[in-house]
């Protein structure tokens, strides 16, 4: 009985010292998957910034000019005497009307999001950026991480590491959403500000043509 004891202890003893072993080298590649998934979905949230600021930008911009086009020919129709003072004050008044319904139109559901968003987190607009970052980000990396093929030899060493493939998946989701959520603001903020700067200017540029024409 005591040689069976002292075998069983060193047998315990060597399969806890391998499971440590197995449990540091899974730890390790988890970190690696982190700080790689962290880097690429930090690169993608800034790409598809650009890409949607750009595009919003733009749109805005057409819908500017095209504004700008219809005001600027019922002036010139106003000038040229094909109508009237009255009809071309009505006809400006009626067709600034509808441009102002079409803008509440096409931005009322960035708003409604946004003041969604807000009220949910306090009215913290840094805050309410990470958060929505963070959330898209804990369901793309998890969808990802779920879908990635698993082999035998992998499933055998994270039963032997006393780790599951689902408790890894939501640990990665869940530290690359942390790091989102920590640098979003710092990511996204010269984006913002570029937009920010660009359709202030439009619209300024807007305002003073719209001044001009009536006056």
């Amino acid at each position: 009985m005591r040689s069976f004891l002292l075998v069983a202890s060193a047998v315990g003893a060597g399969l806890a010292f391998g499971r440590r072993y197995l449990e540091r080298g899974v730890s390790a590649q988890k970190n690696k998957v982190i700080e790689t998934a962290a880097v690429e979905t930090r690169r993608q949230i800034k790409r598809h910034a650009d890409d949607f600021l750009k595009k919003s930008f733009r749109s805005f911009a057409i819908a500017t000019a095209i504004k700008l086009l219809i005001l600027a020919t019922l002036w010139g129709l106003f000038h040229g005497g094909v109508i009237e003072r009255p009809y071309f004050i009505w006809g400006v008044t009626g067709i600034l009307a509808a441009f102002l319904v079409r803008d509440i139109w096409v931005t009322w559901p960035f708003v409604r999001l946004g003041i969604v968003e807000l009220s949910r987190y306090g009215w913290h607009p840094k805050r309410a950026l990470g958060e929505v970052v963070a959330g898209h980000v804990f369901q793309q990396v998890l969808t990802e991480a779920q879908s990635a093929p698993s082999t035998r030899s992998s499933k055998v060493m994270l039963v032997l590491a006393g780790q599951s493939r689902e408790g890894i998946e939501h640990d990665i989701a869940t530290s690359v959403a942390a790091i989102a959520r920590d640098t979003s603001w710092s990511d996204l903020r010269p984006f913002l500000l570029s937009a920010a700067i660009k359709t202030a200017a439009l619209m300024i540029i807007y305002s003073v043509s719209v001044f001009l024409l009536m006056a």
